[in-house]
């Protein structure tokens, strides 16, 4: 059977990411996030992601093999969808720092797109 999430929250990603077998970093890599973005759908599993993020999650669910599928819907059948992230490895200083940066600089990416569509959209009308 093929699980569908009409509508993805905190709580459905992290059951995806659980079923993955995927630390908070790995996630976020796959789906092009920042780590904050998993950590923060860990804090509040209630949240629902944006549209753009619903359709990344749609197509990461498509893919997933038979063992994570199996998975994911056990624990969406069984409600045991966990709120805390998988054990993450100890990371090098240095390395944390870069991540913390990259997050950054992706927050004001995200900030100046939004800018631009909003400008876009004021010239359209």
């Amino acid at each position: 059977m093929s699980e569908v999430v009409t509508t993805w929250t905190g709580r459905t990603a992290c059951a995806l990411q659980a079923a993955l077998r995927m630390t908070n970093e790995g996630f976020a890599a796959k789906l092009g996030v920042a780590v904050r973005t998993v950590a923060g759908w860990h804090r509040n599993p209630e949240i629902v992601p944006r549209t753009e993020m619903q359709q990344i999650l749609d197509v990461m669910l498509e893919r997933v093999n038979g063992g994570a599928r199996e998975r994911f819907t056990a624990a969406l059948s069984r409600g045991d969808v966990p709120t805390t992230a998988a054990p993450t490895p100890a990371v090098d200083p240095v390395v944390s720092q870069m991540a913390a940066d990259m997050a950054l600089m992706q927050a004001r990416i995200d900030a100046l797109q939004e800018q631009l569509g909003a400008l876009a959209l004021r010239m359209l009308t």
